[in-house]
This record gives structure tokens, sequence and C-alpha cells, in this order.
């Protein structure tokens, strides 16, 4: 248990202290290295970063959720804006006008009609099977 307790110990004290080593890069106090990047004379740099805060974090949500927001209203428009250019020329042009109606008011249209064809039929075969009843010649014993 003590050699678990040493090791978790120096862990912890070799990566709080950050000391540096030979040749590791020198950074402020504050921030770590993560990385290098060739700048515009083709040398190496060290790229130092600092830990995050919690209100770092949370501007970044915030600005991404702003973005977001922007692309979706933005999204939103573009679609409003192709719907609204095909209305107006299906409207200037009777031919399509009759497609672009039936695109919009669509399902709600075709499926009532089909259950009024459905109610129709019915209706069909009932005045059908009673105007045969009318039509069949009475027999002479009342039957």
């Amino acid at each position: 248990m003590d050699l678990i307790n040493w090791s978790l110990n120096a862990i912890d004290t070799i990566f709080s202290t950050r000391s540096l080593g030979s040749g590791e890069p020198n950074c402020p106090a504050g921030t770590f290295a993560s990385g290098y990047v060739m700048d515009g004379w083709e040398k190496w740099r060290v790229v130092c970063l600092a830990a995050l805060s919690l209100e770092d974090v949370e501007d970044i949500y915030l600005f991404g959720t702003l973005i977001t927001g922007f692309l979706l209203m933005g999204i939103g428009g573009a679609l409003g804006y192709r719907r609204l250019v095909k209305a107006v020329s299906a409207a200037q042009n009777p031919t399509k006008l009759a497609g672009w109606i039936e695109t919009v008011v669509g399902r709600a249209v075709s499926t009532q009609t089909v259950v009024m064809d459905r109610k129709m039929e019915n209706i069909m075969e009932k005045l059908a099977a009673l105007q045969r009843i009318l039509d069949k010649p009475e027999t002479s014993d009342g039957q």
C-alpha cells in the first residue's frame, strides 16, 4: 500500500511541478507545451496553452450555440425561399398550379378523397341493389 501511495504522490508531483527537463521547451508560468508549429520563417516554434477555466468553457459553448442557431436560421430561410420561389413560379404557370396545390395540400386531401371514394362506392352498391329489387318483376302469387 505504501508503494502505491508513493507512486501516486510521485506522479502528482511530476505533473504539478512541470519541471523543465533537458531540451524541454520553456513556456510562461501557468501554461504547458502542447505541440509545435512552423512559422513563416520555416522555424519550429513551441505552442503553449493554458488550462481552460469554467468561464472559458461556458463561453465556448455559448459561442457554439450562437453559431448553430445562425446556421439553422439560415437553412430555414433558404428552404423558405425555395418554397416561395416554387409557389410564385407555379402561380405564374397555370399548368404547374394544380401540381403545386396537390403538393401543398397533399396527403390530407388525398386521404379524405380515398375515404370519400370508399363511402361513395358503398352507397353506389346499395343503390344498385335497391334498383335491382325495385326492377324485379312481381309474380302473380305475391312473391
